[in-house]
């Protein structure tokens, strides 16, 4: 028999460690690392190897689902992923700027590494079970080597364009689903002075034109929310603020304007945090 198809992973937090997972038991011996030793040890619990970056590094196809570009970044500047390391083409799923993205390609094809945008979206569970949205950006020959790892991870699959039309595609998702969060918090506040339940009012919306990903998945948040507070992570560099920030430099950069990213900036992050919170609060009580 021959050996399973290796896979490096760098980053292994709420989602990472899902799509991991899921690498795992669609048969791929997976090394990971993660900047946290605790979230390294959970890949072992599920039958991955926890390794060094160099480990992950001389695997030929390297997946990255950190929360942006900087880990790639200091790998480049520290020599690890430089000519001397295994890895032949690096998956993105990181959200980070177009322009960044572009910037990557640029320092990763003269060492011989193909850089294939692949942003996320689904959240864990979807990851859990490969159903996964996957925004795809790169060349085509290159995107068609890594489809075994590909189809593993997303069940819906984009090829949007060149490196940097992932990212776009990415940053417009999220500025479209925060929007919804943000309506229906506000929506279920009116609601609820008429002593509706929220169930019944999301209920109701989820057979009308006002139907949403979010409305149907109310609660999305709360466990991730939970993670952010357990690590630590500083309130800029959760998604709803950092991929909203993306959103608005992208938009100041093509010279477009962003009204509604740069309000949903200053008002979904609380919205979403304290709604995760009470509901927490509420399950101990």
């Amino acid at each position: 028999m021959s050996a399973p198809p290796t896979v490096g992973f760098v980053g292994l937090g709420n989602l990472g460690l899902a799509m991991a997972t899921r690498l795992v038991h669609r048969g791929f011996a997976v090394v990971a690392t993660d900047l946290s030793a605790h979230r390294s040890r959970r890949i072992t619990e599920v039958g991955g190897t926890a390794a060094s970056v160099a480990d992950v590094l001389a695997c030929e196809t390297v997946c990255v689902a950190t929360p942006d570009d900087r880990a790639v970044l200091a790998m480049l500047d520290d020599g690890s992923l430089g000519p001397g390391a295994g890895v032949r083409r690096l998956l993105l799923h990181s959200t980070v700027l177009p322009t960044a993205a572009r910037a990557l390609a640029d320092r990763l094809t003269p060492l011989g590494i193909s850089l294939l945008e692949v942003p996320v979206s689904g959240g864990p569970s979807a990851a859990h079970a490969g159903e996964l949205a996957l925004f795809l950006g790169g060349e085509d020959d290159h995107l068609d080597a890594a489809s075994e790892v590909l189809n593993a991870l997303g069940s819906r699959q984009f090829r949007l364009g060149p490196i940097g039309a992932g990212s776009a595609v990415k940053l417009v998702n999220q500025l479209t689903m925060f929007a919804a969060v943000d309506a229906l918090h506000e929506g279920l506040a009116l609601t609820g002075t008429f002593a509706v339940p929220a169930d019944a009012a999301l209920e109701a919306l989820a057979a009308a034109t006002g139907d949403t990903w979010v409305g149907r998945n109310w609660g999305f948040f709360d466990e991730i929310v939970a993670d952010y507070d357990q690590s630590g992570t500083a309130e800029d560099e959760r998604p709803w603020r950092k991929d909203l920030t993306e959103f608005i430099d992208a938009s100041r950069a093509a010279s477009l304007p962003s009204p509604l990213a740069e309000h949903l900036r200053g008002s979904v992050g609380a919205r979403i945090e304290e709604d995760a919170r009470a509901s927490r609060k509420g399950r101990a009580a």
